[in-house]
């Protein structure tokens, strides 16, 4: 197969302008996240959308009534668990010294125990990791929770924008591929059904697996007896977004919060653990998600080792989704090139 080399070098000048486009955008960022949130916004509720359009009512309404029910549900869970939420991080600040307090003494204890040295060596330096990385994860949420709350300006026009968005999505899609030849037109609009498969895959499973496992350890920790349930359960859900890291960066403070009460509950804590991360393991993520995003292991742990080196948490939970992108642009790319 030969290779048109003005083909060629058409795709590389789309390439860079995708690129310097990309540079553009990360330097604006900050300016781009009311955007980015109303587009995000606007691209998960505009199924629900259609769905109700499809029943009789005219577009405009089938939004404001979403966004009613949607509202509503919000305020319920926010008058339900916000005040929980807050009194348990007030709770976990004050205790939080006397946790380290405790893993020091254990240290300490471990020290009178004529150990090996070599022994004692690897325990006191994998307290202080624990301790270290507890610290760390607190932190994280504490200011990621806070984060959320200072964003609120962006948070309020973003509903306002994905609104604009949904009601005039067929102007704003025609306007875009108006910049293109019909023939053009045809592939974006395929390559993009592709992608829309991908992500709705992709958020649809990894949501309802996250709320499975989130649920299941804070109702486990709540029944095992130990303190601040919410926020584990949230913890574990939030983390187990992450593919293959999720469930040890969730397990860890899980298991150390309840260390500090009682050996005992620890270990009732990593019964629980493993057997609701065995129940996702092998029932549930293959049930709901399968192999849907067609990516090597490999593949998703150099994204998600990449992601986390650039963004921290937040790229590691969105590196996947964008690998799986790139993946079909990359598929689509190389076979028109060798066309």
């Amino acid at each position: 197969m030969q290779v048109n080399s003005r083909k060629l070098s058409h795709y590389i000048i789309f390439f860079l302008a995708v690129i310097i486009s990309i540079y553009f955008l990360y330097l604006v960022r900050e300016v781009l996240l009311t955007f980015f949130l109303g587009a995000l916004l606007a691209y998960l509720l505009f199924r629900p959308v259609s769905y109700i359009e499809k029943k009789g009512l005219k577009r405009i309404w089938a939004i404001i009534l979403l966004y009613l029910g949607v509202a509503a549900i919000f305020t319920i869970i926010l008058v339900l668990a916000i005040p929980g939420i807050v009194k348990e991080l007030n709770g976990l600040a004050q205790l939080y010294p006397h946790y380290v307090g405790q893993a020091q003494e254990m240290a300490g204890k471990i020290d009178q125990m004529n150990a090996p040295e070599q022994l004692n060596q690897v325990i006191n330096k994998n307290v202080g990791k624990v301790e270290s990385y507890i610290y760390k994860v607190l932190n994280g949420f504490l200011s990621g929770f806070y984060n959320f709350l200072g964003k609120i300006l962006a948070l309020i026009f973003s509903p306002i924008l994905a609104f604009y968005i949904m009601n005039d999505w067929e102007k704003i899609r025609d306007a875009f591929l108006n910049f293109f030849s019909p023939r053009a037109r045809n592939e974006i609009t395929m390559i993009s059904r592709q992608i829309d498969n991908v992500l709705i895959e992709f958020i649809k499973g990894h949501l309802m697996v996250a709320v499975f496992v989130g649920s299941g350890i804070g109702i486990s920790a709540a029944l095992i007896g130990v303190k601040f349930p919410l926020l584990i359960g949230i913890l574990s859900g939030v983390t187990n977004l992450v593919p293959y890291f999720g469930p040890i960066l969730g397990g860890i403070p899980a298991i150390a919060l309840a260390a500090s009460e009682s050996l005992r509950l620890a270990l009732y804590m990593t019964i629980a653990i493993v057997v609701i991360q065995q129940l996702e393991s092998n029932l549930i993520t293959p049930k709901i998600i399968g192999d849907k995003l067609g990516l090597h292991p490999l593949v998703i742990v150099f994204a998600l080792l990449a992601g986390g080196e650039l963004m921290g948490i937040w790229g590691m939970l969105f590196a996947v989704p964008i690998t799986a992108v790139l993946k079909v642009i990359v598929g689509w790319s190389y076979l028109k090139l060798v066309e």
